[in-house]
């Protein structure tokens, strides 16, 4: 295992020791069942496997704590939910507005007697704080360090949904966090083919429980997506840094063209002074507030390069009006995810659309 802390070497050799294989590129395995008392200790495919420990030492290391992977980012999102509750804890869960799966897991938790309360409502011992920084759509930041100090003083625990930033540019246990959660369906897979979900807990104890809890509720990543995210993380820091870059410059155009860009390079972006402290880039995700929803509408089918679809942090760009989703989004609003397409290719795009 490499002794450097550089996420781009982490990426690619952090899994170095995981098994003793010939391959340059990780093996994909497909084996659901294994021969009794190999020197693996591979049991059953729910339980383990060598490609899933692989993709869980990479992640671990990013995150600088122990990873366990999920079937979606909804799954991962519901197993901290399930084992927060499972201590006792989770009674209250204080949450902005941010991903309306997380709310919608919410209400199903309603059943339980989980109470939804705002961000900044007084802090109970057991209650858990939900951060989603930058969070979803408008990117706004919140103070990771700061949420966690209240929860310690409280008796509360901190998870955070750091799904935008990914590891190369947020480390929320560092600052923290109980507990780091990430849809690896977007930037982390990367290219729009693989779901999955990761916490990452600051302890082993911990992510043992997790895995135990997973084994149980039987939530885990398919082979194939398990080795999709893996072979996507050796570039992630290479794609996160350009999709920053791009978002950044697509946003100091947008500024003055249209009604309000929301991305946390602008300096009068909420936590706009966080970057300097909390993240190494503002993120490859940017949105965007026409006058009215029949524009906002209108807009993505008159570009060329930006395709019409949901989700995040593939290698294409993609634009949607994010009010067909969440209704609780601005009426105008546009939710842009950059690729890596050339910039100037995607700012010549958005003018031509604009123009039209």
């Amino acid at each position: 295992m490499t002794d450097s802390h550089d996420p781009a070497t982490l990426a690619l050799h952090a899994d170095d020791h995981v098994e003793d294989a010939p391959d340059v590129a990780p093996p994909l395995h497909l084996a659901t069942t294994y021969d009794a008392d190999n020197a693996a200790g591979l049991v059953y495919g729910r339980d383990d496997t060598a490609t899933r420990r692989r993709l869980e030492a990479v992640l671990g290391a990013l995150e600088g704590g122990h990873a366990v992977t999920y079937a979606s980012g909804q799954a991962a999102a519901h197993a901290a939910l399930r084992h927060l509750r499972l201590q006792g804890l989770a009674g209250r869960v204080l949450i902005d507005r941010g991903y309306h799966g997380t709310h919608a897991l919410l209400a199903y938790f309603r059943a339980e007697g989980v109470e939804t309360l705002a961000l900044d409502a007084p802090l109970r011992a057991g209650d858990v704080v939900w951060l989603e920084t930058p969070r979803n759509p408008t990117c706004a930041l919140e103070d990771i360090a700061a949420h966690a100090r209240r929860a310690e003083a409280a008796g509360a625990r901190l998870v955070v949904d750091s799904t935008f930033a990914t590891p190369i540019l947020q480390r929320p246990l560092a600052l923290g966090a109980h507990l780091a959660m990430h849809s690896s369906t977007k930037f982390l897979a990367g290219h729009s083919d693989a779901l999955g979900g990761v916490l990452v807990a600051p302890t082993a104890e911990q992510a043992r429980a997790l895995r135990a809890e997973r084994t149980v509720l039987g939530a885990m990543p398919g082979a194939l997506e398990t080795w999709l995210t893996l072979r996507s993380l050796r570039t992630l820091a290479l794609r996160v840094e350009r999709q920053s870059a791009t978002a950044t410059a697509l946003a100091a155009w947008l500024e003055g063209r249209v009604p309000r860009v929301w991305h946390p390079s602008r300096p009068g972006h909420p936590g706009h002074a966080l970057l300097g402290t909390q993240m190494r880039g503002p993120g490859g995700v940017l949105s965007i507030e026409l006058a009215d929803a029949q524009a906002a509408q209108a807009l993505p089918g008159r570009l060329r390069l930006f395709r019409d679809a949901t989700s995040l942090g593939g290698v294409e760009s993609l634009i949607e009006w994010r009010r067909r989703h969440d209704p609780t989004a601005p009426e105008g609003l546009l939710r842009i995810s950059c690729g890596l397409e050339a910039p100037e290719d995607l700012i010549a795009d958005l003018a031509r659309g604009l123009e039209a």
